[in-house]
């Protein structure tokens, strides 16, 4: 049972959960991004889902359509992070009060758009009108042929990999909410499309699912989902502060910053990246290197995989410091 006499905590919820109610191996103990059934025709159906709502996820004002669109992204995140393929969704809507006819007519076109962008369809769901703000809760399926990626897997000696940029959903929420505003509109512009719409990692997923030993996606700050990580793995993700890899934006951003250090820990501890954490075993580089350049993205090495626990930072002078930052969580 959860204690009553302290506050668990959003994970220490989940981890009870796991522990008194996900008994079937489809759940895989609550550790990983989706659950998994497993078919009979050697097929996977990975399940995920994810509720997003005004003022928590995305700014109080958000359009309906915006909400439906990062609700879905965030949860197509999930199932790349398990290298599966998007196949349907179901959409659960409570808007606070009748929504007019206008927002309903943006919010169903914007969902097609990303159906045929992101080669999915709507199958179910339910719409309710509430008393609280806009929420919307998507479930997603998706096919796995081939191996899934899982959180637990890691191995002493593997190089820790991330996909694209560090820091920018952090930085746009940071535009989106008044507190930056040192930056040209170039700048200002492209972290809040980062922020309000991320880019979920579907081929990539598919392609590591072979090579990779573990991976999961960086929704609540990369220094947290390396501690998740690590602690699937019983080991020590050993992170570079200078191998992080940060857009123009971001360095813009950096380069009027009082405190170099204070700021990086920032853009690591943060945030809505949305990008694919992973370790893999050194002979795998190559590899790495080549689906970086098919699929047109950057994929760059961070740190290591070393015995002990939690997760380590490297200074660009040579000390070593835990990290201590626990990340997003929602209470």
């Amino acid at each position: 049972m959860i204690s009553n006499s302290t506050k668990p905590g959003e994970f220490a919820f989940i981890a009870a959960l796991a522990k008194q109610a996900a008994h079937t191996p489809e759940a895989l103990g609550l550790g990983d991004d989706g659950a998994v059934l497993w078919l009979g025709d050697g097929r996977k159906l990975v399940l995920v889902a994810d509720m997003l709502q005004a003022g928590v996820h995305t700014m109080k004002g958000a359009s309906a359509a915006q909400i439906a669109s990062k609700a879905l992204r965030t949860n197509l995140s999930d199932l790349a992070a398990m290298g599966a393929e998007p196949a349907f969704y179901l959409s659960t809507i409570c808007w606070p009060g009748a929504p007019d006819e206008h927002e309903m007519s943006i919010l169903v076109e914007t969902l097609e758009n990303e159906q045929k962008q992101f080669n999915l369809s709507l199958i179910g769901g339910d719409t309710i009108c509430g008393q609280g703000p806009l929420t919307i809760s998507m479930t997603v399926l998706g096919w796995a042929s081939g191996p899934l990626l899982r959180r637990v897997g890691a191995q002493i000696g593997d190089d820790v990999w991330v996909s694209g940029i560090i820091g920018d959903g952090w930085l746009g929420l940071g535009v989106a909410q008044g507190n930056i505003t040192s930056l040209d509109t170039n700048d200002a512009d492209y972290l809040l499309g980062r922020y309000e719409y991320p880019e979920p990692r579907l081929a990539l997923g598919k392609r590591l699912a072979p090579l990779a030993h573990c991976a999961l996606d960086v929704s609540d700050g990369l220094i947290a989902d390396a501690k998740h990580l690590a602690r699937a793995g019983d080991c020590c993700l050993h992170l570079d502060y200078e191998h992080i890899p940060l857009s123009n934006a971001a360095r813009h951003w950096l380069s009027v910053q009082n405190n170099q250090k204070t700021a990086i820990n920032a853009l690591m501890e943060n945030g809505d990246d949305y990008e694919l954490l992973f370790t893999a075993a050194v002979d795998q580089g190559q590899r790495i290197d080549e689906i970086s350049h098919d699929l047109g993205l950057d994929l760059t090495r961070i740190g290591r995989v070393i015995k002990g626990q939690g997760v380590m930072l490297g200074t660009p002078d040579g000390a070593v410091q835990p990290a201590k930052h626990s990340g997003f969580t929602h209470f």
